[in-house]
């Protein structure tokens, strides 16, 4: 039998890890006989050895339920059972497992019936030790309750539906009934388990077609119980067979939970914060006219609606998710208890302006004026007067524009003179406020003309422009109807960027997760690196991306086998 490298490798067949019960009743067994490990000499590097003239025969056809016995070469011990040892197909009750003197026990629970013409293997993985160097045996023991031993094989990798990444410990099952609902009624016939690499692979298999499923089992009960647990899975039934051994990509994906409300607060007066437990990009709030004008935001989980309301209420917003509508209740606090208004904090401040662009400057709430006669703006160290004209930006009344004349590398330091600036609901700031932030020339920047090649017409695509490990694209836009794209972006720093693609077959702007019982996987992703960016360089790109799912880079290869 082959053996597959890594942790979770040489899953000969489907397999099942015991349960609490076993260790616990082997535990003591161990202790009754426990042998002092003798000292000194060469170090041992040769893990037991079985014995196989003791031993209950390996590989037997016509398996009756017996206790199997496994004698090795010298003392033993058992450890991580729970983690190591593995049954496929898996057993309905766990199975007692304990030592006796040179040999390894396993016996059936009473209750347990074998499946007829059935391959079962038994992979120790590495629970059997010796007790000098703690070597493994890594032993793995296969019988058929039929006339032979099943000996095909099903493998491939898991990968993440959004990264790509090869996910370890994760589970592939066949089952042998199609039905979609089997994921949530049965446990599966065969399995395997990934390794660090995210390969894995399935022996001892027996002709026929199967229903292929990836599973993150986080309850250990081979089932799978919803949005809490990732899975993939095959969209046509495997065929396995003396001429085709399948070799399978499957993407793992967390199915979208449905939104719900955590928690409801209002921090202080004109603001409601709605904290939710995702993003709440599909949440639409209706607001009465008493609470108008208002503006919302949204920043990951959490949604935050600014209004100038009057204090009082208790106030409704209706809250809708797909068909649910709740009505929140709220109470407003009084305007009295509004904190001074100041500049946003330190890190939201831009330290830079870009030419040709106004410089952006955030505020913790929403502004309604600002009065330039008490806006200074102040050059170098001579600080020279510099003019200006600021407004309130329309679309997000928490960013104010400014325009200035500017020169190249110098330094500006910007003072908002008491009063200068006046929130929605007419409080000023009573002190002066400060901020400091240099010009930049454009030979420090640099821009990069985009080309994106081979797009299906009848698809929708988003592409965004990335730097470094930010999450939050630079720019971003939406495509469809072409199948090339072009564009020049201007004005980027030097630095690492790299362009995603998403494949947006649903048209809604976004990535799109799977849904298991939809039958739908998640949409495709293509990420691309692009070389590093200097100052002062105009670079062109041109991208052909490619939606299909590839083996890593580092996995190796497959073994014996077609498909």
């Amino acid at each position: 039998m082959e053996r597959f490298p890594g942790r979770g490798e040489a899953v000969a067949s489907l397999t099942l890890l015991l349960l609490v019960g076993p260790l616990l009743f082997f535990g003591g067994l161990v202790g009754c006989a426990n042998p002092v490990a003798p000292s000194g000499g060469p170090r041992d590097t040769i893990p037991p050895r079985l014995d196989s003239a003791l031993s209950t025969p390996n590989f037997q056809t016509h398996f009756q339920k017996q206790r199997i016995e496994l004698y090795f070469d010298e003392w033993v011990q058992l450890k991580d059972v729970f983690q190591q040892v593995v049954v496929s197909p898996p057993l309905a009750y766990p199975p007692k497992i304990y030592i006796r003197k040179k040999a390894v026990r396993f016996e059936f629970d009473e209750r347990e019936e074998l499946r007829p013409d059935a391959t079962y293997v038994i992979n120790f993985g590495e629970a059997i030790r010796d007790l000098t160097e703690n070597n493994p045996s890594e032993l793995v023991f296969v019988f058929s309750t039929g006339a032979y031993i099943d000996s095909l094989q099903v493998e491939g990798h898991v990968v993440d539906a959004l990264s790509g990444e090869p996910i370890p410990e994760v589970l592939f099952l066949l089952y042998e009934n199609p039905a979609d609902s089997v994921v949530f009624t049965e446990r599966p016939f065969y399995f395997g388990r990934t390794n660090e690499q995210g390969f894995f692979r399935i022996g001892n298999v027996k002709s026929g077609r199967f229903k292929g499923v990836a599973l993150e089992d986080e309850n250990l009960n081979y089932l799978f119980d919803g949005e809490g647990e990732a899975i993939g899975f095959l969209d046509t039934l495997l065929e396995v067979s003396d001429s085709v051994q399948p070799r399978v990509l499957v993407r793992l994906f967390r199915e979208e939970p449905p939104l719900f409300l955590r928690t409801r607060e209002v921090p202080q007066p004109g603001l409601v914060r709605l904290v939710f437990n995702r993003e709440p990009y599909d949440a639409r709030l209706e607001v009465p006219d008493s609470l108008r004008p208002v503006f919302s935001e949204i920043e990951k989980d959490t949604l935050r609606l600014w209004h100038r309301a009057l204090p009082g209420g208790p106030w409704s917003l209706l809250l809708l998710r797909d068909t649910l509508r709740d009505t929140l209740q709220l109470d407003l606090p009084a305007r009295s208890d509004l904190p001074p208004l100041r500049l946003a904090s330190p890190k939201e401040r831009p330290k830079e302006v870009l030419p040709g662009r106004p410089l952006t400057l955030p505020f913790p709430r929403p502004l309604a004026r600002v009065d330039t006669a008490a806006v200074l703006l102040l050059e170098d160290s001579l600080r020279l007067p510099v003019p200006l004209s600021a407004s309130v930006d329309s679309l997000l009344p928490r960013s104010l524009l400014l325009n200035f004349p500017r020169k190249a590398g110098a330094a500006y330091e910007l003072l908002f003179l008491p009063g200068a600036l006046t929130d929605w609901w007419g409080q000023s700031n009573a002190d002066t406020l400060r901020h400091t932030f240099k010009a930049l020339a454009r030979e420090d920047l640099a821009s990069l003309t985009l080309q994106v090649e081979g797009l299906d017409t009848a698809l929708h695509y988003v592409i965004r422009l990335l730097k470094d490990k930010e999450t939050e694209p630079l720019q971003e836009f939406q495509v469809a109807g072409s199948r090339t794209w072009q564009h020049t972006l201007h004005l980027l720093h030097s630095g690492n960027y790299s362009v995603e693609i998403v494949e947006d077959r649903n048209a809604d702007g976004r990535w799109t997760t799977g849904d298991y019982r939809l039958h739908r996987q998640p949409e495709r992703r293509f990420l691309q690196t692009l070389e590093p960016l200097r100052a002062n360089w105009e670079v062109n790109v041109t991208i052909s991306p490619d939606f299909s799912v590839k083996p890593p880079s580092n996995a190796p290869k497959f073994g014996r086998g077609n498909g």
